[in-house]
């Protein structure tokens, strides 16, 4: 098919995937790759967006496992005149990654590191490696890959030399295609080109051939020598230019030739990158950081022409927008201890050094002369690893941060990538802002201000006409100013749909023809990846929202009002990806160990938000297909706290799983796991002889056909004795009502672990505290977990009016389990409303986990803990919930006044259990999977004198089901340590 330029007029070849036969293509590459072929609605849906403002849903999704396979796909495609576009993370800002045609995935499969020369300093890699896999696997060597995206934990190789990626010191190692030193990619004919440094004669030698590859190659050298000057006029000066295809690495006095200079950076339109040889550097002696607070915004860009005549490594920007949004979150909140007051600029300065002497040295300097110049009002040096490995991880966050925008109108990325000179950035950035308040809005800004590269996201509305015509008129703007101050649309996200329609503008009519003939060579059919760089759809074509997109405002038991309702809630997700981590956190634990799209947070909040919005045609909220995309979801509430802009799919699945269950009728097992508290009743009361009858194997065989627990999971045994009449029968005398602390008698501490509750009521009563087993129901967490969401918020109004009392008169409410605690503090006030919400509330305002309230009473001298020596090592478990609302850093703190004892924090992750999920026989195997991450393994090869310490209850039970090892909890472990005194 031929279409015509939008910005020519001229005709171009354009693959068309709707005139593509869509059978016959899933079919051919069924039988010919070995990777996996889906053109279901869903997994079309998964794919058909990334983090930018854009949406295309693709024909079909391959994920390939070879080299042969991306070779069969791409000749296929060929005879097909099917259009097709790679993609690693999906963390593209620009819409490089979506297209129309078939999407080829090589995250999961195509991602091995082939060859490391430690001595020669170079590695080789598969595209879809995970830039922080990579720098992980070779540490030990010394050494890693420099460019250092904000998006490492997730962004891949492939991406990255797609995009020419940079990060935040690029003013030391440059961009990507500073490192790569050969590629072997796929030609639009399905042949292999490998790309190296060429002498003159081996150019020669190719150029004079009849292939593909010598016609890209003629191309290349014959435009490069044509428009020298042109290029010479045209192309920015500046150290972040990404934009076009790289004919300035090709002009006749650059040598040697070779063509992964025009490969990186082209975004996937050229050919498909099979094989890397990329360079290695260094890792850094030592590092300092210096974190720099000033009063404005503009004065800190002033500062940093100052600060670069001292040699830093990066100088990273982030403005009060930015910073505002770190509050509130537990898991910014951490992040935020070195910043004093509120600053409307912080600099973060970074320096590389042989020695910590040497470094401390180069700080002094910068601090004296910034002050002689008057800049800035607060200093903080971080010299400690880990406190500047939090001033970096807030840095790095920085980018979904400035997403974190509720409601309608969002701060999107459409101009969020220029680059001027860093002499230049100050006046830049203040003529900017300026056309944001031109077009009456706000932007939060972030900056390499090292190398002038600006990240500015205005806040627009693109549901309405009016949204989308300041979206242009702003991306217009940009566009003028950045030629004013000879600068680059794009310092490192790539042109893709967003700023491809401005090329032409960018570097005339004869360098944009001369892009063109590049592509029409390398690319007759135009099949790969097209509409980016040339010939582009307009710029607001193909919006993921736009102003026929309508959100949806059904009716929820949980309160949403604070995004505006649950579909806006659901909209948060701004695509960066952030879930698909692997290395370290805990979201999202099934994507961890699946490495399936569908599974992370991210692919949930597309299916659920596109299913609400009824864009995935027959498959609707009632589908079980949609119940198969959130079954995995464990619900540990991880992506709250580590998802930058606070997606809560626990809370969505359950919303879910209410109007499913309305729908279509709620199961037995979801009644039976969503009321352990009745079975506890009845089990407690005829123990021994129910655990005995639970446990035997006509019993296990019955409860894995009839609920689907798997029989080889041993289920926890009730108590005869529980926590509540355990306390009814010691003889006490009557606390006083204003000194009370409330125990909160959950369903697991009274039914199967009262010696937790007993433990911890026994430990601060011989601390003089008064202490009460309170009167509650179940806290509704497993009720929560199975969507019976009505039932939940009977259970909330019931303990809120049960609590209050002790609440209203400054009581505290102790929990020993963590998912009970977030069930009372997080989840009840959401689920009432007007007043019982306000009144649960000042009751969740109230409730503290037991490691929180008990670290907090010693610190502030209201309790004297007095402990003997005891382990020589614990490892420290948190549970998911207890991470998710920042309380592991008091019960570490806690467990480190045991004398003579090192506390180590696992960063394990999930356990895997997650209430019942682990226990049904369709979850076992993933289950297993995801604690044998680190936490099985750290459980099974505990040194002698090492303990196992987890709060959770669910925790304790996957490490003694899968390696006989047990657990305590901390109010077990510390009362078997207190010191008694007559």
């Amino acid at each position: 098919m031929t279409t015509v330029s939008i910005e020519t007029g001229h005709p171009v070849p354009q693959a068309n995937a709707s005139l593509v036969d869509a059978e016959a293509l899933r079919a051919e590459l069924s039988s010919e790759i070995e990777g996996e072929v889906r053109f279901d609605k869903i997994s079309r849906a998964l794919y058909s967006t990334d983090a930018s403002v854009y949406r295309m849903e693709p024909l079909g999704v391959i994920l390939v496992k070879s080299r042969r396979d991306i070779v069969r796909t791409v000749q296929i495609c060929a005879r097909h005149r099917c259009p097709f576009t790679l993609r690693g993370g999906g963390t593209s800002q620009a819409g490089q990654a979506i297209g129309t045609g078939l999407q080829i995935d090589t995250s999961k499969y195509f991602n091995r590191l082939l060859e490391v020369n430690a001595a020669e300093r170079w590695a080789r890699v598969e595209p879809g490696i995970v830039l922080d896999e990579l720098n992980t696997a070779i540490h030990e060597y010394g050494l890693r890959f420099a460019p250092d995206v904000s998006t490492a934990s997730r962004a891949t190789l492939g991406g990255m030399m797609a995009n020419n990626s940079s990060g935040a010191r690029s003013l030391v190692y440059g961009k990507t295609i500073d490192h790569v030193l050969e590629q072997h990619a796929v030609l639009a004919d399905g042949s292999i080109a490998h790309l190296r440094s060429l002498s003159p004669q081996e150019l020669d030698r190719i150029c004079a051939g009849d292939t593909l590859e010598a016609a890209g190659y003629r191309a290349v050298r014959d435009l490069a020598a044509a428009h020298a000057d042109e290029i010479h006029r045209r192309f920015p000066r500046i150290l972040r230019r990404v934009g076009g295809y790289n004919l300035d690495a090709f002009v006749p006095s650059k040598e040697p030739f070779n063509l992964c200079n025009l490969m990186v950076g082209s975004e996937g339109t050229l050919g498909v990158v099979v094989e890397a040889k990329i360079r290695l550097v260094p890792l850094p002696k030592a590092k300092a950081v210096l974190s720099i607070e000033f009063g404005d915004l503009l004065e800190a860009l002033a500062a940093t022409p100052s600060i670069l005549e001292h040699h830093p490594t990066a100088i990273e920007l982030m403005d009060k927008f930015i910073l505002d949004h770190t509050r509130g979150n537990p898991a910014f909140e951490r992040l935020r201890d070195f910043i004093h007051g509120d600053p409307k600029g912080l600099l973060v300065v970074e320096f590389y050094g042989e020695s910590q002497e040497e470094l401390q040295l180069k700080l002094e300097a910068l601090e004296r002369d910034l002050r002689a110049r008057g800049f800035g009002y607060h200093y903080h040096r971080a010299t400690d690893p880990a406190a500047q490995a939090r001033i970096w991880k807030l840095r790095e966050s920085a980018l979904g941060l400035s997403m974190a925008v509720k409601g309608d109108a969002k701060s999107f990325p459409f101009v969020e990538d220029t680059a001027v000179a860093p002499e230049k950035l100050r006046d830049y950035i203040e003529r900017f802002l300026e056309i944001v308040r031109r077009h009456d809005t706000t932007a939060g800004v972030y900056a390499h201000a090292s190398v002038g590269c600006l990240h500015v996201r205005p806040v627009i509305n693109l549901k309405t006409e009016e949204g989308v015509r300041r979206f242009e008129a702003i991306a217009n703007d940009s566009a003028d100013l950045v030629l004013e101050f000879g600068g680059a649309l794009s310092g490192e996200h790539g042109d893709g749909l967003v700023r491809s329609p401005f090329m032409r503008k960018m570097y005339g009519p004869a360098l944009y023809e001369a892009f063109r003939t590049i592509k029409r060579t390398f690319d007759p059919q135009g099949i790969l990846n097209p509409g980016k760089i040339v010939d582009a759809p307009p710029q607001s074509a193909n919006l993921r929202y736009g102003p026929g997109y309508r959100t949806p405002d059904p009716p929820t038991f949980f309160d949403y009002s604070d995004h505006g309702g649950l579909g806006r809630a659901v909209e948060m997700c701004s695509g960066l990806g952030a879930c698909r981590q692997k290395l370290e956190g805990t979201m999202c634990p099934s994507y961890m160990a699946t490495s399936e799209e569908t599974h992370s947070t991210r692919g949930r909040a597309n299916v659920l938000r596109l299913a609400m919005t009824g864009r995935l045609g027959e498959t609707d909220l009632t589908d079980p297909a949609l119940l198969r995309v959130l079954d995995l979801c464990l619900e540990c509430r991880a992506c709250k706290a580590e998802c930058p802009v606070g997606v809560d799919m626990a809370r969505y699945k359950s919303e879910f799983l209410a109007g499913y269950w309305a729908r279509n009728g709620v199961t037995w097992r979801a009644r039976m796991f969503g009321s352990p508290h009745k079975l506890a009743v009845w089990g407690s009361r005829s123990a021994p002889f129910s655990n005995w009858l639970i446990r035997a194997r006509p019993t296990r065989w019955l409860f894995e056909k009839l609920f689907g627990i798997d029989r080889r999971r041993t289920l926890p045994l009730w108590q005869r004795q529980t926590l509540r009449r355990w306390s009814k029968q010691r003889s006490r005398p009557l606390p006083l009502a204003d000194s009370t602390v409330v125990l909160f008698a959950d369903t697991f501490t009274n039914y199967f672990e009262p010696e937790i509750g007993i433990a911890a009521l026994e430990l601060l009563e011989a601390g003089g505290m008064s202490v009460e087993v309170g009167e509650n129901h179940c806290c509704g967490r497993p009720l929560i977990s199975q969507g019976l969401l009505e039932k939940a918020r009977q259970h909330a109004r019931v303990n809120t009016e049960l609590l209050h009392p002790y609440a209203a008169r400054g009581g505290k409410i102790i929990f020993c389990e963590p998912s009970c605690l977030s069930a009372m503090r997080e989840d009840a006030p959401a689920l009432l409303r007007g007043e019982e919400q306000e009144r649960a509330r000042l009751v969740a305002r109230s409730c503290l986990l037991f490691e929180e309230y008990l670290e907090q009473a010693v610190q502030t001298g209201r309790f004297n803990l007095r402990l003997k020596p005891g382990p020589g090592k614990i490892l420290l478990h948190g549970h998911c919930h207890q991470k998710a609302m920042g309380l592991v850093e008091p019960a570490r703190a806690l467990l480190a006044r045991i004398p003579e004892c090192k506390v180590v924090e696992l960063d394990a992750g999930c356990c895997g259990m997650a209430g019942s999920f682990g226990y049904l026989r369709e979850h076992y195997d993933i289950s297993q999977k995801i604690g044998e991450r680190r936490l099985l393994p750290a459980a099974r090869n505990q040194e002698p004198g090492t303990i196992l310490v987890a709060s959770g209850t669910s925790c304790r039970h996957q490490v003694e089901h899968f390696t006989h090892e047990r657990a305590v909890h901390p109010a077990i472990l510390l009362r078997s340590l207190q010191e008694t005194h007559p």
